[in-house]
């Protein structure tokens, strides 16, 4: 797809937010205007113009995404594009493309930078943001029959207390009763509406296409002088080499790989969705689950954060306590 411009303009000289944005609008005008952080907000229509546009053009080249992230604000979903260029060493750039509550539709980024296939379809399974344009949009760390998008502000678990910990059942009235017993199946989920327990495959059956990208015609396809079917077979998650976690659709020619498609989420635990409710104090176990063996790498981390917000400096001994510690658990693992 070709940049839509008449406008012809040089490079920008300071690779600054400004200086970008100020060449941005004279290439494609009303396209970008600055942010509160020094980021640019694009308008929708021209996302895919601006994106191919600082990745391909000498001076700027954006070519590496970092990430992209999603944001639940009352008036409308924002989605963050951090930049950087392998060309130029300096701070990078953030994009943000805003969607309506209502309608929540963004431009994909896929065919401009492909890291983007996996955070955008995050962003889709969490918060409900589509991309249009997507090779493969699919929910990646729920499973495809779940209901709802659980990093959406309104969301509520299955047997929702209160917004805030300590929940009042627990302190100062002392009783515990956990969400699971009221519940007749002893699952701590939401139903979908009309469920039935006695009606369950109906529930659980996937949809016939968009599943899978290796695409079952393939499979049928014969290469080289040896003619022989291509098989496909799911390798995990129980196997010993992926722990349970992790699994392979995989399409075979003979005991040669072709193709093969990842599926990720078996041990997702929307820890950000957890911390919402949690004093900071309360989170801390759950970046222990990151990496169980290296832990304390993770402790580090979330505490540096807090540390920062609160403006606290630790003692120069529990910086030495933390390094050792930190190395310890790095040489365990």
């Amino acid at each position: 797809m070709a940049i839509e411009s008449d406008v012809v303009a040089a490079p920008p000289v300071e690779r600054t937010p400004e200086s970008v944005a100020k060449h941005l609008n004279q290439v494609f005008p009303g396209a970008v205007s600055m942010g509160r952080w020094n980021d640019l907000i694009v308008d929708n229509s021209q996302l895919l113009n601006v994106a191919r546009y600082l990745r391909d053009t000498e001076g700027l080249e954006y070519d590496y995404l970092t990430s992209v992230t999603g944001v639940d604000y009352p008036e409308y979903f924002e989605v963050v594009y951090n930049l950087f260029s392998t060309k130029h060493y300096d701070e990078g750039l953030t994009l943000k493309a805003r969607a309506p509550k209502d309608d929540p539709v963004v431009p994909s980024v896929v065919s401009v930078w492909a890291g983007a296939d996996f955070q955008e379809r995050e962003i889709w399974d969490l918060f409900g943001v589509r991309f249009a344009g997507h090779p493969n949009l699919k929910r990646i760390l729920m499973w495809e029959g779940f209901h709802g998008h659980p990093m959406r502000k309104d969301y509520k678990e299955g047997y929702y207390e209160q917004d805030h910990k300590p929940l009042e059942s627990r302190w100062p009235e002392g009783w515990h009763v956990r969400g699971e017993e009221h519940n007749p199946w002893g699952r701590n989920v939401v139903y979908p509406r009309g469920y039935a327990a006695d009606d369950l495959d109906r529930y659980y059956q996937l949809p016939s296409e968009g599943i899978l990208m290796i695409e079952p015609e393939e499979a049928a396809i014969a290469s080289g002088d040896i003619h022989t079917q291509r098989v496909m077979i799911n390798m995990g998650p129980q196997h010993p080499s992926t722990h349970g976690v992790f699994q392979m659709k995989l399409l075979l020619e003979g005991e040669t790989i072709v193709d093969l498609e990842p599926v990720v989420g078996y041990l997702h635990r929307n820890h950000e969705k957890i911390g919402e409710r949690n004093l900071w104090l309360g989170n801390m176990p759950y970046t222990d689950r990151l990496d169980y063996i290296c832990s304390m790498s993770n402790n580090l981390g979330y505490a540096t954060a807090v540390e920062k917000l609160m403006g606290l400096e630790v003692p120069e001994y529990a910086e030495y306590i933390r390094i050792i510690m930190v190395e310890l658990t790095r040489i365990v693992n």
